[in-house]
């Protein structure tokens, strides 16, 4: 049974502060539909993405099961323009007929998306944190963490459908669930070692402050309150209140 907090809930002592200034980049859903010939390294290199992206967020484990009019998510990219224009046709100076010239397609233009995180493109080694959280639910990864513009964006957001559940990404202790501006309906859960975590944005709340939770466990749903521009989860892990990269953290994106 769905618990919704009263507007009058008022959050307790937390170990960090939340500002109301909470950034959200526009959701926008980019779709590609599979074309003759086409691969996921094509694919992604169109959009500038990674092909671990393009993969992650489409449940792709094997690259080369990619089918003609297949419909792929592309997360955190735009629509790229059109490459082609209309061809040049002009007589044939011998034969007086119809000559299409050679059509001259200009550079790869990747299209604008947020700025990479630090480190992006760069070897870097793997994390011993790698594999402590589970992912909340599976989405499109559209929003990273790090600036958003000249406020900080402190965690990820995952679009998905609305009423989605949202699962703990570890066993912990709800330090809150109630309402928060900026953030909607939001659950905290308090971990060992001093970790945290938040998910924002539910549409119905299903714990309440103070109670265990498994590792797992359907906490909420997914919804757009708060500031948002679209049903989609906001989740952020923190360290002694800090705010962390969140995929340093997440181990493999959930199956379904």
């Amino acid at each position: 049974m769905a618990v919704r907090p009263a507007s009058s809930t008022k959050a307790p002592a937390l170990p960090f502060t939340l500002t109301a200034a909470h950034p959200e980049p526009e959701l926008v859903t980019v779709r590609h539909r599979v074309a003759p010939g086409e691969t996921v390294f094509r694919i992604a290199r169109t959009y500038g993405i990674t092909v671990q992206e393009l993969s992650s967020a489409n449940g792709i484990s094997d690259p080369r099961s990619l089918s003609v009019g297949q419909e792929l998510l592309i997360p955190g990219a735009e629509a790229p323009d059109s490459p082609h224009s209309e061809p040049d046709v002009s007589p044939d100076p011998k034969t007086g007929r119809p000559r299409v010239a050679a059509r001259e397609e200009p550079p790869p233009r990747p299209p604008s998306r947020p700025a990479p995180r630090p480190g992006k493109g760069t070897s870097r080694p793997v994390p011993a944190t790698k594999g402590m959280l589970d992912w909340p639910l599976r989405g499109v990864l559209y929003g990273r963490f790090g600036k958003k513009g000249r406020e900080p964006h402190d965690g990820i957001d995952l679009a998905a459908p609305a009423s989605t559940p949202v699962k703990t990404a570890q066993e912990g202790t709800v330090l809150y669930a109630g309402e928060q501006q900026g953030y909607g309906l939001i659950v905290i859960v308090q971990h060992s070692e001093g970790l945290v975590t938040l998910y924002a944005h539910n549409r119905d709340l299903r714990v309440k402050t103070g109670q265990a939770v498994r590792r797992s466990q359907v906490i909420a749903t997914v919804g757009e309150s708060g500031r948002t521009s679209g049903p989609h989860l906001h989740f952020e892990v923190r360290v002694e209140g800090k705010p962390v990269e969140p995929l340093d953290y997440l181990g493999p994106l959930p199956s379904s």
